[in-house]
């Protein structure tokens, strides 16, 4: 399901934490955003469940993104499945499979601001 990304809704949302490290408020903000429409579209369907893929990320707190699935799945009525898909080297199964079906990665989680970080990481590893 390909859902519009509305991102002057997140700029406003995140205005004075823009210099937020990854991880931090910003990141927070953006997660609510997301398991939000995630969890009302999983009711407008009528879906058993619904989740996220972000905890598969070193980067991503699956911690917090568990339990704010836990008050969208009050707050909808859809249950929310926990995960943490980066545990038993679920990160690095990840980036096998990925390349033994050719499968595209983008190599941060969609904002402008971590992918300034990831070219900024880069960078620093090329020079």
């Amino acid at each position: 399901m390909d859902c519009e990304y509305d991102n002057e809704m997140y700029e406003e949302q995140i205005k004075g934490l823009e210099r937020e490290a990854e991880g931090g408020k910003r990141c927070k903000v953006c997660f609510k955003m997301r398991l939000s429409k995630t969890a009302m579209l999983a009711k407008k369907y009528k879906f058993d469940y619904f989740t996220t893929s972000l905890s598969i990320s070193p980067y991503k707190n699956a911690k917090l993104l568990n339990e704010l699935g836990e008050i969208y799945e009050k707050e909808y009525g859809v249950k929310y499945l926990y995960a943490d898909l980066k545990k038993k080297n679920g990160y690095k199964r990840s980036i096998e499979l990925s390349k033994q079906y050719q499968l595209y990665r983008q190599d941060y989680c969609g904002c402008i601001y971590s992918k300034a970080l990831r070219e900024k990481q880069k960078n620093t590893i090329n020079n």
